[in-house]
């Protein structure tokens, strides 16, 4: 299945970052799509990246650009729950990008924006929390996020079952 906008969500140390940089290396490899990365821990993310801390710049070289990886890590802090980003989440496949969204729950986002979500990657979620994505992706199996072990994952792609997968790390 392809992804067009996608979450990774989980606590800290089980291995978000790690996935979203797999699958920012992926999509260059497969399809040549550099990524654009907006992280305020100013990480590496391969020669394939841009990467920066600073939001302003961040979107407009989103909106000024085409068929990139649009990263947006640590959204508790750079989305967060922002009304002036539902575009991000609407409009962004206009421009024939990909969306990847990092954050520890999805209750930073707006419920428009987490509903405009494709697929998700769900590390370990509390109870609560995997029943809200059970919920909004109509679908039970997203209730074994709270029993995934650390760097283990659900992917679920709308309309399909999850998968669970393990890091290789």
């Amino acid at each position: 299945m392809e992804i067009i906008s996608a979450g990774i969500f989980g606590p800290k140390l089980s291995g978000k970052t790690t996935l979203a940089k797999a699958l920012s290396n992926q999509f260059w490899v497969k399809q040549r799509k550099r990524s654009l990365v907006l992280d305020p821990n100013l990480e590496q993310w391969g020669n394939h990246s841009w990467v920066t801390d600073n939001e302003e710049s961040f979107w407009r070289v989103v909106w000024g650009s085409q068929h990139m990886v649009v990263i947006v890590e640590e959204s508790a802090e750079t989305i967060n729950r922002d009304k002036g980003l539902i575009n991000v989440f609407t409009r962004l496949r206009h421009n024939h990008h990909k969306l990847l969204v990092i954050g520890h729950s999805g209750v930073n986002l707006l419920p428009i924006m987490r509903e405009q979500l494709d697929t998700i990657f769900l590390f370990r979620q509390s109870e609560k929390a995997a029943a809200y994505w059970a919920e909004t992706f109509a679908e039970k199996g997203l209730l074994q996020a709270a029993e995934l072990n650390q760097f283990e994952f659900l992917r679920c792609h709308m309309f399909t079952k999850p998968q669970r997968l393990k890091l290789q790390l």
